[in-house]
């Protein structure tokens, strides 16, 4: 009789495990209001847009740090390559990019850039680097978001952080190369 229980006590927690373990992986998927998706709504395609002054009611993603400025670009490549264009100022600055479930894939700050002024060139599956100063990245979906965060390390900083983060470019590049695939034999 006490080998019943043993086992349904262990199918009931092993039923258990396996309920919470589905919960918990399905959550992203069933959510509709997470933060990628309000970054999505937040931005314009290939366009630059700065972060305004962050309050809880505004706030696009959760535990946002109030010494920090944020420009965010949700990129499409379906046409061309995209290039972004930033002025890093002194401090620690970093550039993330995410796929357009929300992953992070790649991601850079300022000592990895070494330079003030960087460019990156969000690069296809077909595209073709033309840029030589960009630093390329190829990106594993059409479209996603690109998110530049900067320090502010005193209110003297703030306005030099609004400017640099408000001359930053994301656009489609002109005249862009892409290679040719052959058709497929059916």
């Amino acid at each position: 009789m006490n080998n019943h229980y043993i086992t349904w006590a262990l199918a009931t927690v092993i039923l258990s495990l396996v309920v919470h373990i589905s919960a918990v992986l399905a959550i992203p998927y069933l959510s509709e209001n997470d933060a990628y998706k309000r970054l999505y709504a937040f931005t314009e395609v290939n366009q630059m847009k700065v972060v305004e002054k962050i309050t809880p009611e505004n706030q696009l993603w959760t535990f946002h740090p109030p010494d920090m400025k944020f420009a965010v670009c949700r990129y499409d490549l379906t046409k061309a390559p995209v290039q972004v264009d930033f002025v890093l100022l002194r401090g620690y600055w970093s550039v993330a990019l995410y796929d357009d479930e929300g992953r992070n894939f790649y991601a850079a700050d300022g000592f990895d850039l070494r330079r003030e002024r960087s460019s990156l060139l969000l690069l296809g599956p077909d595209d073709i680097k033309t840029d030589e100063d960009a630093l390329p990245i190829s990106v594993p979906t059409m479209s996603g978001i690109l998110v530049l965060r900067a320090p502010v390390d005193n209110q003297v900083m703030a306005p030099l952080v609004d400017k640099a983060l408000s001359k930053a470019k994301c656009e489609q590049l002109r005249n862009a190369k892409r290679r040719i695939r052959p058709a497929e034999d059916s």
